[in-house]
């Protein structure tokens, strides 16, 4: 596979924008994670049941909406290691999320690395002022990565309990955290 010399990278990972065909192996990998139990717990999900078919429709309707960047994580040699995308983006600001689903990379400093690609392409392509996210206090391994990347606790305002939760965990298992431009330009 020959990666893009404008694609953003750090360490030793490159991420590959979702506007970019992917293969049908990066497509397989990037299911799997979805569809694997040990993963979708450490989502606070379920795994998914969907077909192959109906995901990719979902993630490209996804990708078309304007109003998040996806990318997926690939290692030294091009192979497919998870995601990592901003959502909930405006002029200022977005959400990060991140998912390793190659699970013997884990604990390698793959995720630290990818997270510092897309934090460069917030602050410097699309010049947004902060970067923020929600992980799950149990999470610790996801946080230490966080924090090496720049990111800080911040206090979580208060959140009542949504009616229905569908078996996710409640809204108070989570650990905000954020990294603002002039954070990152000091690190």
């Amino acid at each position: 596979m020959t990666l893009s010399n404008t694609w953003p990278r750090y360490g030793k990972v490159t991420l590959k924008p979702f506007t970019e065909p992917l293969t049908e192996t990066e497509w397989r990998r990037f299911y799997d994670c979805f569809r694997d139990p040990e993963i979708a717990d450490w989502n606070g999900s379920r795994p998914l049941k969907m077909p192959l078919w109906l995901f990719k429709r979902v993630v490209m309707g996804e990708v078309s909406r304007g109003d998040r960047v996806g990318f997926g994580i690939l290692d030294e040699q091009g192979e497919w290691l998870g995601t990592v995308e901003l959502y909930e983006m405006n002029h200022s600001e977005a959400t990060l999320g991140i998912l390793i689903g190659a699970k013997d990379r884990w604990g390698h400093g793959y995720g630290t690395d990818a997270v510092k690609a897309v934090l460069e392409y917030a602050f410097s392509t699309l010049k947004l002022q902060k970067v923020k996210l929600r992980t799950y206090k149990h999470n610790l391994r996801a946080q230490r990565a966080f924090q090496k990347a720049g990111f800080r606790y911040v206090d979580a305002p208060p959140v009542q309990a949504p009616r229905f939760n569908f078996g996710l965990a409640p809204k108070a298992e989570f650990v905000p955290m954020e990294i603002t431009r002039e954070d990152w330009a000091c690190s």
